[in-house]
């Protein structure tokens, strides 16, 4: 069968073909998303914990200093040991967020298939396609956009923070506050890259698994055949893919 282009791909791809990809492991990953995700798990348990922290820190660099030729002194140990206790909140935190942060777009997915050696990720010519793909052009722009919501956030603390530097340097919590509003706003130009990004990513793998009515006819007619068929079709659809996705062909090449 002749290749298909992406204009006769008009169909969207259907529930059962798009299982059979995220059966192959095949799944739209954000790594924007995971990130902004885990920053925000950071920012909540700093909130929540910054005074016990902050104390802690400054009681174990205090205790640092006053036995510096005994560094294993009872009060210094006691110390360090508060400290990483006061930390533990914040690592567990992130531990958490590093776990749900890459399947909030997709979900699970347990594909142990992907894990057997494949000679096709190895092909030094993938990451120069990849160099000149839509993906690579979108990474370098969603760059760009980033960069530059990121500077207008920091302009915006620093110029509506100008102003009240003498109420700044007065006291603490107005300095506190300050810095609460420009993290707050670098988290917010943070989120609208990483809902770009995940658009985009979603939007590349319906458009990457997308159908033909010749396609549609031909999975109309499995779903007539005997269940072991089946099977081996789904089969052959699932190694299709994971091919696919190294590099070595696309599934209408396989199961054509």
């Amino acid at each position: 069968m002749a290749e298909d282009t992406d204009l006769s791909r008009t169909e969207p791809a259907s529930p059962r073909r798009l299982q059979a990809a995220r059966e192959a492991g095949d799944v739209p990953r954000s790594r924007e998303l995971a990130a902004w995700v885990m920053l925000l798990a950071a920012l909540g348990v700093l909130g929540w914990q910054a005074p016990h922290l902050f104390e802690a820190l400054r009681v174990a660099t205090e205790a640092a200093f006053l036995h510096a030729a005994h560094p294993l002194a009872p009060a210094f140990v006691e110390a360090a040991t508060a400290a990483l206790w006061s930390l533990l909140p914040v690592l567990a935190a992130l531990f958490v967020a590093a776990l749900a942060g890459p399947v909030l777009l997709s979900g699970w997915v347990y594909a142990p298939q992907l894990t057997q050696a494949d000679l096709g990720r190895a092909n030094p010519a993938k990451p120069l396609t990849r160099l000149f793909s839509a993906d690579a052009w979108f990474d370098g722009g969603l760059a760009a956009v980033k960069l530059a919501l990121v500077a207008v956030a920091v302009a915006w603390a620093l110029t509506t923070g100008w102003p009240m530097l003498d109420t700044l340097a007065s006291g603490p919590d107005a300095l506190a506050s300050w810095l609460g509003r420009g993290v707050l706003a670098v988290a917010g130009a943070l989120a609208v890259a990483a809902a770009l990004d995940a658009g985009w990513r979603w939007w590349r793998y319906l458009r990457r698994h997308a159908m033909t009515w010749q396609e549609m006819l031909a999975e109309a007619r499995e779903a007539e055949l005997p269940p072991e068929v089946q099977a081996q079709l789904r089969a052959r659809q699932q190694q299709a893919g994971r091919r696919a996705n190294a590099g070595s062909g696309t599934i209408d090449e396989v199961i054509g």
